[in-house]
């Protein structure tokens, strides 16, 4: 494998991607990372953060009909997203049983999102049938 320098701006990126509350999309890093460094470019950020995921340094989250999301925890946990904010959170690492058919596949892992509602879209949700 080639060797990779660890630029100031990979370095930004990924204190950047740390930092998040949440699961940032590549765009939503490329602007928080150009408020501290301007010149930086769209294509940079979503570059280092795709070969960082290929790596294995950071974790790229493929959500049904939504932008990738990344994520800077890279210990086994599992994933929750809200149908209707889109809002991801982590969940504790539950061992799901492997399948007794795995179509000839050699399982190397998985990985858990589960679905529902966010408490801001439930309490929205019940304020809204009371009406």
């Amino acid at each position: 494998m080639a060797y990779k320098r660890n630029t100031h701006q990979k370095e930004l990126i990924l204190s950047v991607l740390g930092e998040a509350p949440c699961h940032p999309t590549a765009g939503e890093v490329y602007e928080r990372v150009r408020l501290r460094c301007p010149t930086v470019s769209r294509s940079t950020v979503f570059r280092v953060l795709s070969d960082q995921a290929a790596e294995g340094r950071i974790l790229r989250l493929h959500l049904d009909g939504e932008a990738d999301r990344y994520d800077a925890a890279t210990a086994p946990h599992c994933h929750v997203c809200c149908r209707r904010c889109g809002r991801v959170a982590d969940l504790p690492w539950t061992d799901p049983p492997p399948p007794a058919d795995t179509a000839g596949f050699t399982l190397e892992g998985c990985s858990v999102v589960y679905r529902g509602l966010c408490p801001a879209c439930r309490m929205d949700s019940n304020a809204e049938r009371r009406l």
